[in-house]
């Protein structure tokens, strides 16, 4: 930048600088992608294919897809959870009646673990007319309150044939409990998820709009593995020094199609941002795939039969 009089101004820089993936050797600029244990593999910047815009992308939309469903399920947990309370607590909101009432009868059943429970007949007045309901009590009839035993019950007064049992813990006592807990667990779950698969989407597009380049980087398969997770490859590729060096490419999805075979040669069009992730298109299909490497130490390959 000139000043008035057409002297050199310095001009300083404003806002983060990215770092940066080229460096100077013997006064020419290199290329390299850095891997974990201070690895850095040879790049160039001349790409061998168009890399797919992330706008309108199969993986752009794949995680959105998988934001909204956990939404969605998040979503219904908690609405099911409020109706399911809702419900197991009728008979102990402010809207309840509580009354006594006379075991009048033991029915035994078998559930479906082969154990025997017991079901109870209860009589009981409301209303001054005389009313008889079935509980079940969770127990054999022998553990079970016994015929003419006084109890004290709490009835739903929308609904006088909900009723529960005070004080002996019989399932529907205790109902409520169980769906907060089932409620509970499935809601922290699915918030973990959403909100693992929300910082993935941002993190993706962030580093699809920072000004980071793409380079082209040569790999040899060595080997894959295959497991609920994703694709490993186990890629063999030049470092800055001229050696060859075997490191892991970890695909969150399926892989490259068709399924690479050892001893072939890919071209990654490779997008990373300066830690351990990236985003890579393999030359010959129009795909994206979101990875992260590591280097495999002599142990690790060993087992591999590398």
């Amino acid at each position: 930048m000139k000043d008035r009089q057409g002297n050199d101004v310095p001009v300083e820089p404003v806002g983060e600088v990215l770092p940066s993936s080229r460096e100077m050797v013997g006064g020419e600029e290199s290329w390299s992608v850095a891997l974990p244990d201070s690895v850095h593999l040879k790049a160039s910047p001349h790409l061998a294919h168009q890399t797919p815009a992330w706008p309108g992308s199969s993986l752009r939309r794949r995680m959105r897809l998988t934001v909204a469903a956990f939404a969605v399920a998040l979503t219904a947990v908690v609405i099911a959870a409020g109706f399911g309370l809702s419900a197991a607590l009728a008979p102990f909101t402010a809207g309840s009646v509580r009354t006594g009432g006379t075991v009048t009868s033991q029915q035994p059943y078998r559930n479906k673990g082969g154990d025997y429970l017991c079901t109870l007949g209860i009589a009981y007045t409301l209303g001054g007319q005389q009313q008889h309901t079935t509980i079940d009590s969770g127990k054999a009839c022998k553990a079970a309150l016994q015929p003419g035993t006084q109890v004290q019950l709490a009835l739903n007064s929308d609904n006088p044939g909900d009723v529960a049992v005070l004080g002996h813990g019989y399932p529907r006592e205790n109902e409520w409990k169980v769906i907060a807990i089932i409620a509970s667990i499935m809601a922290g779950f699915l918030g973990l998820f959403l909100l693992l698969s929300a910082l993935s989407y941002r993190n993706t597009k962030r580093l699809f709009s920072q000004e980071t380049p793409w380079q082209e980087l040569l790999a040899t398969v060595r080997g894959r593995t295959q497991s609920k997770s994703g694709t490993t490859l186990y890629l063999e590729a030049q470092d800055t020094t001229g050696n060859d060096r075997i490191f892991t490419m970890d695909f969150t999805d399926g892989g490259p199609r068709p399924k690479p075979k050892p001893g072939d040669i890919l071209d990654f069009a490779l997008l990373a941002d300066g830690a351990a992730h990236a985003a890579v298109s393999v030359k010959g299909e129009h795909r994206l795939h979101l990875v992260s490497f590591s280097v495999p130490n002599d142990f690790q390959l060993r087992a591999i039969g590398l």
